[in-house]
């Protein structure tokens, strides 16, 4: 057996032996059920959704700063508030039978480092909004439909300070944010689309 043979064979079982593996060890993967309640991975921050239009169908995500004296200064990357929200997989749609709608999960490349328009702070006891039409291809033709709707993830970066207080340095190494991969949760919403 020549070396190029061996390489060959010892990959190929590396290969089975990890698909063997994958495929009959019990999953740890598991979704956990949306509470009925909101909730956030950072105290005091909440989000909400709220439908203003039925055609097209449009939520206003709200995120609510109810820390009495914290400001948080967040990067929108991958959040309700992200300008490319509806397109990155963050909505859950179930339909009035109970199945879930599959959304786009698109990858979005992203300038480094973060501009300004890319942040938003939100003050103590302040609130920021943001408008997001759902009327991607992704959404079924039916109409009229209601759909239950809510929305999580997880932050790329939040600082407990004011934007203007980071600097390039800060924004560059978001991932060691001090809030960076906390979850966030909404609360769920029906969406009516006529």
């Amino acid at each position: 057996m020549n070396g190029r043979t061996a390489l060959i064979a010892v990959s190929a079982a590396t290969l089975l032996g990890a698909l063997y593996y994958f495929n009959t060890s019990p999953s740890t993967l598991t979704m956990s059920p949306l509470t009925s309640n909101p909730s956030s991975g950072i105290p005091g921050l909440e989000f909400h959704l709220s439908q203003i239009s039925r055609s097209p169908p449009s939520l206003l995500v709200t995120l609510r700063n109810n820390n009495p004296t914290t400001p948080f200064a967040l990067l929108k990357w991958n959040t309700p508030l992200d300008p490319q929200a509806a397109n990155l997989g963050l909505f859950t749609l179930v339909d009035e039978d109970g199945k879930e709608i599959p959304t786009e999960g698109l990858k979005v490349n992203r300038l480094m480092p973060p501009g300004a328009e890319d942040l938003v702070t939100v003050a103590p006891g302040t609130e920021e909004a943001h408008e997001v039409v759902m009327d991607k291809p992704w959404l079924p033709e039916r109409r009229p439909a209601k759909y239950k709707v809510y929305v999580q993830g997880t932050f790329s970066g939040v600082w407990d300070r004011y934007g203007g207080d980071l600097g390039t340095g800060d924004l560059e190494a978001y991932v060691d944010s001090p809030f960076h991969g906390r979850a966030f949760e909404s609360n769920v919403v029906e969406m009516r689309v006529e």
